[in-house]
Order: C-alpha cells, then sequence, then structure tokens
C-alpha cells in the first residue's frame, strides 16, 4: 500500500510541475528583513510619511521611499538654501527644491543633493 501511495503523490508532484504552478510568496515571506537600523522616511500606502529602520522594512509595507534618514516632519520647513533634486510627485520629472524638508513635504523622492542639471 506504500508503494501505491507515494506513486500517487509522485504523478501528483510531477502534475504541479508540469502545469506550472508557481507559488507567491504572502506578505508575511516578503518581509524577512535584516534587522539592521538604516532609517528612511517612506511614504505608506494610505499616504502619510513614516520613518522605517530600514529601506527593507519600508518595501515589505508597499510604501514608497522618500529618502534616507528619519523623516524631517513638522509643519514648517525651514528658510535654508540646501537645494535638492527630487521626483516630483504629480509630474513625475526631476525638479529642484529649495531643502529636504520642502521636498518631503511636497512628497518627492530624494533623487540627489544639489540642484537638478
Amino acid at each position: 500500500m506504500t508503494a501505491v501511495r507515494s506513486k500517487i503523490l509522485l504523478a501528483a508532484l510531477f502534475a504541479i510541475v508540469v502545469s506550472g504552478f508557481s507559488w507567491a510568496p504572502t506578505p508575511a515571506d516578503a518581509a524577512i528583513c535584516p534587522r539592521i537600523f538604516l532609517p528612511v522616511c517612506a511614504l505608506n500606502p494610505a499616504g502619510v510619511r513614516m520613518t522605517y529602520a530600514n529601506a527593507c522594512l519600508a518595501r515589505a509595507a508597499h510604501a514608497t521611499i522618500l529618502h534616507r534618514g528619519k523623516c524631517i516632519g513638522g509643519v514648517f520647513c525651514p528658510f535654508i538654501w540646501q537645494p535638492v533634486c527630487a521626483i516630483d510627485p504629480f509630474w513625475k520629472q526631476k525638479r529642484t527644491y529649495p531643502n529636504l524638508c520642502v521636498a518631503e513635504h511636497d512628497n518627492a523622492v530624494w533623487v540627489h543633493n544639489g540642484p537638478c542639471p
């Protein structure tokens, strides 16, 4: 009887492989991230800016990473000229922002420090 069961099991496995069955990992499986603290500021699917412990955790939460480091937060940004190049969320093009705080408040994705070329 064991030989018959093993043949049935083998046939079932062969049918699954031949049919092109692909196992898709669950979100819990995708969230195997290292315990490294390299914070990123990201926009979660609900549209709220949050600081995540690292980029892996932000991606696992389906968040859009805005920039490295903690979210600046606050209501007002300083009037300091430290230009950053970031991708405007509305036009999807690079744009020079006066500083990282202003770019973050616009939910723009940081590209590099300094003005855009």
